[in-house]
Formats: structure tokens, sequence, C-alpha cells
């Protein structure tokens, strides 16, 4: 695993906690210029997963959000989709 730099990319660290819980290090990161917000989340689960969430609905209905989440969630050859 490779250690980011995260301060180069421009975000800045906002919270780190360890949620027993889950067994996992959350840690939020916040975009120094947009505001966008990270949460990474690290534990010694295989299965490897991310989200993507927007805070404002679209402003039409041409539904090209939903066409984003089939086109980036449809797999690879490398990581091939679970049927």
């Amino acid at each position: 695993h490779k250690e980011v730099d995260h301060e180069k990319l421009g975000y800045e660290l906002v919270k780190s906690e360890f949620l027993p819980e889950l067994n996992s290090e959350a840690v939020l990161y916040r975009h120094k210029k947009t505001g966008a917000e990270v949460l990474s989340m690290s534990n010694d689960d295989e299965n490897k997963v991310f989200g993507i969430t927007f805070r404002t609905t679209p402003s039409d209905s041409t539904g090209i959000p939903h066409i984003l989440e089939h086109s980036v969630l449809c797999g690879s050859r490398k990581y091939p989709v679970k049927e």
C-alpha cells in the first residue's frame, strides 16, 4: 500500500477516528479549494469498494448521473463485475 501525500493533492485532514464496530480506521479529508470531502475507511476486508454522492439533485431529468453510475461500475478486465 503506497502512502499518498494528501496535502500535495490539495486536501486537509479534518478528522481521523477508529470505529470499533466496523473494525475500521475512518479518515475525513476536505479539498481546500472546492470543499469536496473524501472519507477513507481502512480495514482488513478483501472487498474493496467506493461510493460517490452529490449534495444537490440534477437540474434536469436527462439521466446523466445514472448513466455515469453504470459506466463507472460496469467493471474492467482486471476487476470484472461479480455476478
